[in-house]
C-alpha cells in the first residue's frame, strides 16, 4: 500500500515535466528500484495504470531497473552486491553494508511527445 504515495508522487512529477518541456503525453519512465527500498514493482505498476487515467502519463511505459545493496569485506576491502550471503566472494571475510546503497528509489529518465 505505501507505493500509492509513490506512483502519485511519480505521476506529479511527470506532469511538471511534461508542461515544462511541452510534451502531450510522456510515453516511458524509468524507475531505479533499490532491494531494500521495500518498493514493489507490481504494486507500482497496478497503482500506476488506475492512477495515471486522463493524465499525461495515461499510456506510458514503466520500465524497472534493480539496484543491488553494496557489501565491503572488512577483511580484504573487496565491494560486491548482495546475493543471499554477507561472505566475500575473494577471502570469505564478513562484510558490511555499504550505507546508502539498495535504498534507491528514483526516476532515472523519461521519454515523451
Amino acid at each position: 500500500m505505501h507505493e500509492l504515495p509513490v506512483v502519485l508522487d511519480i505521476i506529479r512529477v511527470m506532469e511538471d515535466e511534461a508542461k515544462k518541456r511541452g510534451f502531450q503525453e510522456i510515453t516511458k519512465i524509468n524507475l531505479v528500484i533499490g532491494e531494500l527500498s521495500s518498493i514493489v514493482d507490481e504494486s507500482v505498476q497496478m497503482y500506476f495504470e488506475v492512477a495515471a487515467k486522463d493524465t499525461p502519463c495515461a499510456r506510458a511505459q514503466l520500465v524497472f531497473e534493480h539496484r543491488p545493496a553494496m557489501l565491503k569485506c572488512t577483511s580484504c576491502g573487496k565491494e560486491f552486491p548482495h546475493e543471499k550471503s554477507f561472505s566475500c566472494p575473494v577471502c570469505g571475510g564478513d562484510s558490511v553494508l555499504i550505507r546508502g546503497t539498495g535504498n534507491e528509489f528514483y526516476i532515472k529518465s523519461f521519454d515523451g511527445n
